[in-house]
């Protein structure tokens, strides 16, 4: 765990009555794509904050904390961050596994969430009495409301009917798939095949081998960035035809889109670093100034997002106090690299962020991510393989 500061005139300004955030993030394990890019969000935030006066006139602080991408860790990193750093507010959250996890703690702690990522169902069923949670990232069923309209796209216009579709064991893969089979079929596509798996574990042979007995058009799997190599592969050794590969990974392998693999593969995303909206440019530049690179990761500008918002509610109520931050959170109204951001209730929770009109379709097309769908924001055509 470390501490970070901004140095010089404003590091010299630091003492007691700092305000403190913690944040929990998966810096190691299946989640570390994510967490990575998060962090880097984080700290490029954290400069700005304090260049611009900090908070409560003091420069912020951060507390990061890795989870592990595992429910065992997350929680004695929680409850250190919250009983031993005595931070003031948490942020991060990026897997719902680990965010179900540390539910019971931070209730009997009261504790102030500002959560970026954990979108399965079942995250929203344990925060939805907590007064002080603030969820970033779209639920489940807005991103699935995403996709089931690019699916129905591709019934229309390229013939798509048969989906298969492959699932991690975990709560973000498992949470809802009944509704999620219902819902495609709904909509008039054959569901051909569900199949689960462990993410991790690079074993899709049998999977692939069921799949192309079934004969889809897409198929869709729900996993890790760690699962998109191992299934790609099997794919193209076994020689399945399929008019789509769509994922859905928090993240993706770092270079997937330099390994010939990735060709045609599908996904979704909050952003890409090619969006031309005037505060996607300028996060770019922000970014790309401190670290010399950048990143399609969206898990970066939203953690940016996420503590530029916090710092901003705590200044305009003047103090710490959560009932006070949160009124002001809750007036959140700003431009972002995303879209508008703006906190009205969920399905059951109070303060729900961005949702379903947010999401971006994207190809691995000549080694970068490029937008495809909706047809509006689209950069170059898709490529459907049937």
């Amino acid at each position: 765990m470390k501490t970070l500061l901004m140095t010089g005139v404003l590091l010299a300004l630091s003492g007691a009555g700092a305000v403190k955030v913690g944040v929990l993030l998966p810096l190691s394990g299946a989640g570390s794509v994510s967490g990575q890019a998060a962090k880097n969000g984080y700290q490029l935030a954290l400069d700005e904050i304090n260049r611009a006066g900090g908070v409560l006139g003091k420069p912020l602080e951060l507390e990061f904390a890795d989870d592990g991408s595992a429910p065992a860790k997350a929680v004695p990193e929680f409850v250190k961050l919250v009983t031993v750093e005595k931070v003031d507010f948490m942020a991060g959250g990026v897997s719902s596994a680990t965010s179900i996890a540390i539910s019971g703690p931070a209730k009997q702690y009261n504790t102030f969430m500002a959560w970026i990522g954990a979108a399965a169902v079942p995250v929203e069923d344990a925060f939805a009495d907590h007064p002080y949670f603030f969820h970033y990232h779209p639920w489940s069923y807005y991103n699935f409301e995403a996709i089931l309209g690019y699916f129905k796209y591709l019934k229309t216009y390229k013939k798509a009917k048969n989906i298969a579709i492959a699932y991690e064991d975990g709560p973000f893969g498992s949470a809802g798939i009944d509704a999620t089979v219902d819902a495609f079929k709904k909509a008039g596509f054959t569901v051909v095949m569900t199949e689960k798996f462990k993410t991790g574990s690079g074993n899709f042979g049998p999977l692939v081998s069921k799949a192309k007995a079934a004969k889809p058009d897409i198929l869709y799997w729900v996993g890790y960035d760690t699962d998109a190599l191992p299934l790609a592969t099997e794919i193209k050794q076994q020689n399945l035809q399929l008019g789509l590969l769509y994922g859905t990974p928090p993240s993706w392998p770092v270079g997937f889109e330099k390994n010939s693999l990735s060709d045609n593969v599908a996904g979704l995303s909050l952003w890409l670093s090619t969006s031309p909206t005037k505060d996607s440019r300028a996060f770019v530049a922000a970014y790309r100034k401190k670290y010399g690179t950048i990143t399609d990761e969206y898990f970066a500008p939203l953690a940016y997002v996420n503590l530029k918002t916090l710092a901003a509610a705590i200044n305009r109520a003047g103090t710490t106090d959560k009932a006070k931050v949160a009124a002001e959170m809750a007036r959140t109204n700003v431009s972002t690299p995303f879209g508008q951001l703006t906190f009205s209730p969920s399905l059951k929770t109070k303060y729900q962020g961005f949702k379903a009109g947010n999401w971006l379709h994207f190809q691995y097309l000549g080694d970068a991510r490029v937008p495809v769908f909706p047809i509006k924001f689209a950069q170059k055509p898709m490529v459907y393989g049937k």
